[in-house]
């Protein structure tokens, strides 16, 4: 471990920009699970008149989905959760980097906060979109493995 803080303390500028850009992934990888959750039990001219009624900055916010999803809702209210400290621990990151900038923090703290921002919040979602995603067949992604359920009364069934 020592090694890797080693290796990335000497690029903090690339430390800072790719984990943005996996933070970034991260949040697309989420918002599109929790996108499947909410055209769960509804057809898809209902989900596009849903969309329609939010802003483009409170879907970003997630707030369609905190006020509509009916399938697993504890689990779509958690993530929905997750991602906002998420975006908290990044802001906090991003604040930490310009303090960086200005002499303020070594390079090595700010390989330390890279690795634990990857720890705490990539590697999670990395996991639950493995869990809950189908493998690639014959070229095409097919969705999450939760969709088989979109059609029965069961709302609360992940797995």
């Amino acid at each position: 471990m020592p090694q890797i803080i080693d290796n990335l303390s000497k690029q903090p500028s690339w430390c800072i920009i790719l984990s943005v850009i996996i933070f970034l992934f991260c949040f697309s990888s989420n918002y599109l699970l929790l996108d499947s959750l909410l055209k769960m039990h509804r057809s898809k001219s209902a989900v596009k008149k849903l969309k329609k009624e939010y802003t483009f900055l409170q879907r970003m916010q997630l707030i369609h989905l905190k006020e509509n999803c009916r399938h697993a809702i504890k689990f779509c209210n958690r993530m929905i959760i997750y991602q906002k400290i998420s975006w908290g621990g990044l802001a906090l990151y991003l604040i930490i980097s310009l303090l960086f900038a200005f002499g303020l923090f070594s390079a090595k703290f700010i390989a330390w906060l890279t690795v634990w921002m990857f720890v705490l919040f990539d590697v999670p979602s990395f996991a639950i979109n493995l869990l809950f995603a189908r493998p690639i067949l014959f070229g095409q992604f097919k969705e999450f493995s939760f969709e088989k359920y979109h059609n029965t009364d069961d709302h609360d069934s992940l797995l």
